[in-house]
């Protein structure tokens, strides 16, 4: 053998041996990733990783565009946003890489540099104006409210945006929570109108779309290389409707659905399968009008939050689906550090009204004031189109009763409702509302709040908690927030909604849920 034939040769071999060895390490590295997610009952060869989901009544795959739950839920496993939240609604960075706040209204945003989109594009500060115009435009039934404070945004370079609001926003950096689409992949088309599924720069993308099926895979440039899924597929059954989602399920077709209905047991029998019940945005609550002659006094609605018993609401009122309530945040929130746990003390109440002047006759309290005799008793305004809030409120006023407090129901239309809501026309008023996902206390002890509530001190920590990022400083003080809440009760905490996730027994992961996303932990699941 000549010298160049050697040298072809030992040449061949060393690239062989180093594709194998390459190879091997690949291997090993996936075989260890897999290892590390195993449960102790399970190893690499009796596991499957393929998953199955699915979307009832599909409206459309785009998550700017849809209105379907299902699909809002899945495509936060395909498309990015600029944050996000973990299971306890704390934000995490995603392709934001940093946001700092220059001034009350300006924030500066650093992207994430080396991102791709699933086609090898790159992405850029482009990307995430030409989403944020979208969703300004209305085009987005779900995210018009995230931006409706903004007034621009611009381009400093290509991976660092300048956002400019039009008034200060608690929290703003929780809005960024949209996902971001590609502007080049909609050039020349009308986004609202285009069939094309987006691309996204998520964990999975979209490779198949059929009347009966949307099939994932892992997506190859997926920029967190700490999350690689076990998961090789994901299959989502597209169905007609909801009983044919729960027939499905009930038949080990599909492995996890999420439903609002509080008797699921009755769609899809009661074995198995396992549950997760988690606290909704949706919370019931009563706002006192804390310039009412009488519920002015903190001594009064500390009494009052004492003599309503919540789980006799839920119990008598709502059933299943339903759980006490004590504070906006307790849905889960980061910084509901403290549990405001508030039972049912009627001995209590009679013992603060007793110390601060009120005596208790046969059906009444009675307080003389400056040779002015005052009874204890209010007018508790309800909206007669919900019918479940009007139950809550007969409720309330029986239980109140008993002990000697007379309550007058309001019942007002939906609109004459809201301008008494609006102009803060009433006594205590039985409340309902939508939460954000921020930590953000603005609607309940903000300038303008519900309760006409003033305290200087819980204006200066809403002032400080609206200029702060330090966790300390927070955790802090909300724990001092919660305090005052207790004491000076400007508000009472009744009830939210559940939802509720179920999924086979044969599912294996780490199953979380919130209402910000069902798929917390989702690079670690897999079927046995």
């Amino acid at each position: 053998m000549n010298s160049n034939n050697l040298f072809k040769y030992i040449f061949a071999v060393v690239v062989v041996f180093l594709v194998a060895y390459t190879l091997y390490i690949v291997f090993e590295s996936r075989s260890n990733n897999q290892n590390t997610n195993l449960d102790q009952t399970s190893t690499l060869s009796n596991i499957k990783t393929d998953l199955r989901l699915s979307i009832s009544q599909l409206d459309t795959i785009n998550p700017l565009l849809t209105n379907n739950r299902n699909v809002q839920e899945i495509t936060k496993i395909i498309y990015d946003p600029l944050v996000t939240l973990n299971e306890n609604y704390k934000l995490e960075y995603c392709l934001a890489e940093e946001i700092a706040k220059s001034d009350d209204l300006t924030y500066v945003v650093k992207l994430r540099k080396g991102v791709v989109w699933e086609n090898n594009s790159n992405f850029t500060a482009d990307d995430v104006i030409y989403t944020m115009q979208l969703i300004s435009s209305g085009i987005s039934p779900i995210y018009s409210d995230n931006l409706k404070d903004v007034e621009y945004i611009e381009a400093i370079d290509s991976s660092t945006l300048k956002i400019k609001l039009l008034r200060p926003v608690q929290f703003f950096e929780y809005n960024l929570t949209f996902p971001i689409m590609c502007k080049s992949f909609f050039e020349g088309e009308d986004f609202a109108t285009s069939p094309k599924a987006p691309i996204g720069t998520g964990m999975f993308k979209i490779v198949e779309v059929s009347n009966n099926i949307i099939k994932l895979v892992p997506n190859g440039n997926y920029w967190n290389s700490n999350r690689k899924p076990m998961a090789t597929e994901i299959n989502i059954n597209l169905y007609g409707s909801i009983g044919e989602c729960y027939s499905a399920f009930k038949n080990g077709e599909i492995d996890l659905i999420s439903v609002k209905i509080n008797d699921i047991e009755n769609y899809i029998g009661n074995l198995g399968y396992n549950k997760v019940e988690y606290k909704s945005r949706e919370y019931d609550f009563l706002s006192i009008n804390t310039q009412n002659e009488l519920l002015s006094d903190p001594a009064v609605r500390k009494a009052l939050s004492l003599s309503i018993d919540k789980n006799n609401i839920v119990a008598t009122c709502l059933g299943k689906g339903y759980t006490p309530s004590n504070f906006s945040l307790d849905m889960g929130n980061w910084l509901y550090t403290k549990d405001l746990n508030i039972p049912v003390d009627t001995e209590q109440a009679s013992q603060i009204l007793s110390s601060t002047g009120w005596q208790r006759t046969s059906n009444s309290w009675i307080k003389n004031v400056n040779g002015k005799t005052l009874r204890l008793e209010f007018s508790l305004t309800v909206n007669t189109n919900n019918q479940t809030r009007v139950n809550v409120a007969e409720n309330i006023k029986n239980q109140l009763a008993n002990l000697g407090i007379p309550v007058t129901i309001n019942y007002l239309s939906a609109d004459a409702y809201n301008d008494a809501i609006s102009n803060r026309r009433y006594d205590v008023a039985l409340m309902g509302i939508k939460l954000g996902y921020s930590p953000s206390l603005e609607t309940f002890f903000g300038e303008g709040n519900l309760a006409n509530y003033n305290n200087n001190e819980v204006s200066e920590i809403m002032n400080v908690v609206s200029n702060t990022t330090d966790e300390k400083t927070l955790y802090e003080k909300y724990a001092r927030l919660y305090d005052i809440y207790l004491e000076e009760a400007p508000y009472i905490g009744l009830y939210r909604n559940t939802d509720i996730l179920v999924y086979n027994q044969g599912l294996v992961g780490n199953i979380t849920a919130n209402t910000f996303n069902i798929f917390h932990n989702i690079e670690k699941w897999y079927r046995r």
